[in-house]
């Protein structure tokens, strides 16, 4: 069980643009990522996978991030956004390509997170 600042951790697939952004980056780091792998040239078990490397955890937990129901710490998020930016780094220096997604789902999802708790506002981007 996580907990939260005394709190448990709670889930559930709610509407809006922060469950599609969820669903989508699940279904990459379980589905595409190692289907990447595969395309660009590597084989498994070398190649990096779901489970094994931290780089699609970190993919897949900003999606679980986004279908968590309020009060969440934001701490919570600072540890899988650090690494987002240092494995997406990585991915571009080391060619990567799978990984490109870490580096963006770093920058679209911490925001989302903090929408959906409330702690930014998100409504003067709207077009």
């Amino acid at each position: 069980m996580l907990v939260s600042s005394g709190n448990e951790l709670r889930f559930g697939l709610g509407s809006g643009p922060a469950a599609g952004v969820g669903i989508g980056l699940v279904a990459y780091a379980v589905v595409l990522y190692p289907l990447l792998g595969i395309w660009t040239g590597h084989a498994y078990p070398q190649m990096p996978v779901f489970c094994v490397t931290p780089c699609p955890v970190t993919i897949f937990t900003f999606g679980l991030f986004l279908f968590a129901k309020p009060p969440m710490s934001r701490w919570l998020i600072a540890i899988p956004y650090i690494w987002s930016l240092i494995g997406g780094s990585a991915a571009l220096l080391l060619g990567v390509p799978q990984d490109w997604l870490l580096l963006v789902s770093g920058v679209v999802a911490v925001p989302l997170v903090l929408a959906c708790r409330g702690d930014i506002n998100l409504e003067g981007l709207k077009s």
